[in-house]
């Protein structure tokens, strides 16, 4: 049995398939940047407590990233500066919320998991810029 690319490629355009993936990782920022601002203090003094610089604006940032990009993602505008904008958000938030190299078990098995899921994610987020980006280089060609 061999692999049909032609075939994939065909069903990999179907616009449920270039829809959905983007649903599942937006519906992950979405929740998180709501709850923040429902708990806007709580967040707050834990950003304070993990020593993010300038807790207020980058909590304020960090809700605007997350909903903004996930709009962006929803609607399929502005897909490219939107991947990338998560993407980095979510690497940043990796090294000071899940530093599980300086904590102590059990701590930081969580943390440990965290982060490698923040990993995952970021990848994720980075196929999708590099295949936007592709994409874009082969209609500007056209």
């Amino acid at each position: 049995m061999t692999f049909d690319t032609k075939a994939a490629l065909c069903l990999a355009q179907k616009p449920v398939l270039l829809w959905l993936p983007r649903l599942m990782l937006a519906a992950m920022f979405i929740e998180s940047g709501v709850d923040k601002l429902w708990h806007w203090t709580t967040y707050l003094q834990d950003a304070a407590a993990h020593g993010i610089p300038l807790a207020p604006l980058s909590l304020a940032l960090a809700v605007s990233v997350e909903i903004l990009g996930s709009a962006a993602l929803l609607a399929g505008v502005c897909l490219t500066p939107a991947l990338l904008a998560l993407a980095v958000y979510t690497l940043s938030v990796n090294f000071f919320y899940f530093d599980f190299w300086a904590m102590v078990e059990p701590a930081s098995l969580m943390a440990r998991k965290e982060f490698l899921k923040n990993i995952a994610v970021a990848g994720g987020l980075l196929s999708g810029f590099a295949l936007t980006l592709r994409t874009h280089k082969r209609e500007a060609k056209a």
